[in-house]
């Protein structure tokens, strides 16, 4: 009837419609709906509509709407599908055979026939229900909506006898004739076999999809391997990779030198390969624990043992996507030097230290008296820049305190002396010392401790020290007004202990939270009026925890104040730090 072009039709579109045309023109006449074949094609902005001619006898009148005609070809349509298959749903063919039946009916009942068209579809419809009950139980029902529709009794009976009657002389050859029903057999055989055929090539075709992608994934994964062989046998630091059992399978020319190995040991037992006894500690580190990163230090000396050099081993742990250990890495590093350079510092800190706390005392014991009044009077301003005096020198004298006790945990020679303590009574002590120092700067300290704690044996004075370095900090971080809260509870596990500092000051950035506690770092802006610190008081802090059997751990944002946490054991038992020898 009509071709209608719309807005937004493409050159692609166009083209396939004109391909249709010019070869698939039996296909558009056999077909009840071209407009699906279209869409099929992809062609969606190109409609057709379409008109049926309709024969009927001369002097005979038909009315056929055009709704009617649309309904007989939709419905042609869906038969088609369900005879093959692709309409399974019960609701659905309930659908068709109600639109069936009426629109046979209203033919019946306007005409007194039935176009052979619509007979033909509903037959198909008939054989494609299955066995004779259930064609039975659809011409029952088609002569029920026929009557209900006002078709005449005779017509309806003589309708469905005639259906009847074809369906059954249709049905009839297949089994007087036997070799029909062979072929039937080897139709549906043959079908059967050209859907696995399709179904095969489609899997084929996704396998070597599939191989392609492999091979491609190979060739990155060759790639990239070989790059990282490149770095690894370049880096400064050894390499030594093996497996659960102790099998050596990669050493880098580093780690070669390192440890008198080379790349023919590769596939040998690391035991086997060396010899030193001093590098069996090294084995014995390489076990697999799934404890992270452990690092080492091994001592390796010469055979005159004159000279020796020190590596440091951190092994790790390697395993799979499923969390099972393969292996493991370690990366050997030569910190002779450095240990040298360490022990040189150490003994300078250790010998400059005790020469300026000489004359510290004197300074502290002169002030004393002179604040005292034991030398005679002063003024108030004078009382006032000695006091100033007194508090500075007391820091001065703090700070020269970490620096030794620093020196004595590296040389490993600090000490503690647990005894049973309330931490309630260690808090209050500290609060009380820095409370002075606070009031100056106009800082409120609240405390926060959970009713009865049971004492734990702790060293008074280091666990002090520690609340004087956490408290004593945020002071210094913290503006005029602002407010710091000690507090203690007991673990939700009630193992431990947890004392905690908090402050309202200046915060710590993301970036610095995991280098607080490390030696002589300094984080932050401090005001004109604050002592510039060394930077240690975290590490001696972290040090004393440590020796106690406790952890500690700063969080913080930056602007919004930080918080300084600690632990300590409630057993008696747990590994307290006397001695170390590092």
């Amino acid at each position: 009837e009509s071709i209608v072009f719309n807005s937004g039709v493409t050159d692609k579109e166009i083209e396939e419609f004109i391909r249709f045309i010019l070869f698939d023109r039996e296909k558009a006449k056999g077909s009840s709906d071209i407009n699906q074949i279209f869409a099929e094609r992809g062609i969606q902005h190109i409609k057709i509509d379409l008109f049926s001619y309709v024969k009927i006898k001369k002097g005979q009148e038909a009315v056929v709407t055009s709704e009617r005609v649309s309904l007989l070809n939709k419905l042609k349509s869906n038969i088609k599908d369900f005879c093959l298959g692709k309409i399974n749903d019960p609701h659905d063919v309930q659908s068709m055979e109600n639109e069936l039946c009426g629109l046979i009916g209203t033919e019946l009942k306007e005409t007194k026939r039935v176009n052979p068209t619509l007979k033909d579809i509903y037959k198909k419809f008939i054989l494609r229900r299955g066995g004779e009950a259930e064609q039975t139980e659809a011409l029952t029902k088609l002569r029920s909506v026929l009557l209900e529709l006002g078709c005449p009794v005779e017509d309806v009976d003589n309708f469905v006898h005639k259906i009847k009657g074809e369906i059954a002389k249709r049905l009839q050859p297949k089994i007087a004739r036997p070799k029909d029903q062979d072929l039937e057999k080897i139709k549906g055989e043959n079908e059967q076999l050209y859907k696995e055929i399709k179904q095969l090539k489609k899997a084929l075709e996704d396998r070597s999809a599939e191989l392609e992608q492999l091979r491609l994934n190979l060739e990155m994964l060759s790639e990239e391997k070989e790059k990282i062989d490149r770095i690894i046998r370049n880096m400064a630091d050894g390499v030594v990779v093996v497996d659960p059992q102790g099998t050596i399978l990669m050493v880098n020319p580093t780690a070669e030198s390192l440890l008198g190995v080379s790349m023919k040991d590769v596939g040998k037992s690391l035991k086997e390969v060396i010899k030193d006894e001093h590098l069996l500690s090294l084995v014995k580190g390489l076990a697999p624990s799934k404890e992270g990163v452990v690092e080492k230090d091994i001592e390796l000396f010469s055979p005159n043992e004159s000279t020796k050099k020190v590596l440091r081993a951190s092994s790790a742990v390697v395993e799979d996507h499923n969390g099972n250990t393969v292996g493991m890495v370690t990366v050997l590093n030569d910190i002779t030097k450095q240990r040298e350079l360490d022990q040189l510092k150490s003994n300078f800190v250790a010998s400059v230290s005790h020469e300026l706390r000489t004359p510290l005392v004197a300074m502290e014991k002169s002030l004393s008296l002179i604040l005292d009044k034991s030398t005679g009077p002063i003024s108030e301003q004078q009382q006032q820049f000695l006091s100033i005096v007194e508090r500075n020198l007391k820091r001065l004298t703090n700070l020269i305190n970490d620096l030794l006790d620093l020196s004595k945990l590296e040389a490993g020679r600090m000490q503690i002396n647990p005894q049973p303590t309330a931490i309630e009574s260690v808090i209050n002590e500290s609060v009380q010392t820095l409370k002075t120092w606070a009031d100056t700067k106009s800082i409120e300290i609240q405390r926060n401790i959970q009713d009865n704690l049971p004492q734990i044996n702790l060293d008074p004075n280091r666990i002090i020290q520690v609340l004087n370095n956490l408290i004593g900090n945020s002071i210094k971080f913290t503006p005029a007004n602002g407010r710091i809260t000690v507090s203690a509870c007991l673990n939700s596990q009630k193992t431990h202990i947890e004392v905690r500092v908090q402050d309202t000051g200046i915060g710590i950035p993301k970036e610095a939270l995991s280098k607080v506690f490390d030696k002589f770092y300094q984080v932050g802006e401090r005001t004109a009026s604050d002592i510039s610190g060394t930077g240690i008081g975290l590490a001696v802090a972290k040090e004393i925890v440590e020796l106690h059997g406790g952890k500690i751990w700063a969080e913080s944002e930056y602007g919004q104040g930080a918080k300084f946490t600690f632990t300590l054991p409630l057993n008696s038992n747990q590994n307290i730090g006397g001695q170390e020898n590092g």
